[in-house]
């Protein structure tokens, strides 16, 4: 094998190891910044992006029907209460929870090319929710129909003209606020030993 064979022979291979190297490279640059753009897009599918450490109060009405649930506290650190039906100590976990869920709701499709709201309900809403931050701001919403198969409802943010759906399943659970408010369970107060009704055998046997 002469000098110019074996030359060429180098020459390709070294090509050849730098292409492999380099598709390596550009594989794993796609991996690594696949993860950061698919977090983004989650962010970015939040109705709010308030974190439940900065509401400081929730509210939920029922147009429908002419009701309303709401609960909030004075700051971020303080306890829950509810305001509306009636003031009333709040179930501070059931209150945290709820409040949760709002910082986490999420929509599955946004409609931003809509010029008809009407057949989305959100013009003459059901429901409106709306939460007050430690800033001072206060976000609202109304919620319109269902979509066609159930699965979600039909939102809009205040200020805003496009649509969005939010899953049947995650709104329910905040709507059904409405039914179950956060009230703190009343205590049940032990009977005392000496009111304790008597039962017939132990009543005879006490009898003179």
């Amino acid at each position: 094998m002469d000098r110019r064979t074996t030359l060429a022979l180098v020459v390709i291979f070294a090509v050849l190891l730098i292409y492999v190297l380099w598709s390596r490279q550009a594989e794993q640059t796609a991996q690594l910044t696949a993860t950061p753009t698919a977090e983004a897009s989650a962010d970015e599918n939040v109705v709010w992006k308030a974190p439940a450490d900065q509401i400081l109060s929730v509210r939920v009405v029922d147009r429908a029907r002419s009701r309303s649930v709401a609960f909030g506290r004075e700051t971020a650190q303080a306890s829950w209460a509810v305001t509306e039906p009636q003031a009333q100590a709040a179930d501070q976990l059931k209150a945290a929870n709820s409040t949760a869920s709002i910082a986490r709701l999420a929509f599955t499709q946004a409609l931003t090319d809509v010029t008809d709201l009407a057949p989305f309900g959100v013009l003459s809403p059901t429901y409106s929710l709306e939460i007050k931050l430690v800033d001072g701001s206060l976000l609202k919403m109304t919620v319109g129909d269902k979509t066609v198969t159930g699965s979600g409802y039909y939102v809009m943010r205040e200020g805003e003209k496009g649509v969005l759906v939010v899953s049947t399943f995650s709104l329910d659970s905040i709507l059904g606020l409405l039914d179950a408010p956060p009230f703190l369970p009343p205590t049940e107060t032990p009977t005392p030993a000496s009111e304790t009704p008597l039962t017939p055998a132990l009543a005879a046997s006490t009898t003179p």
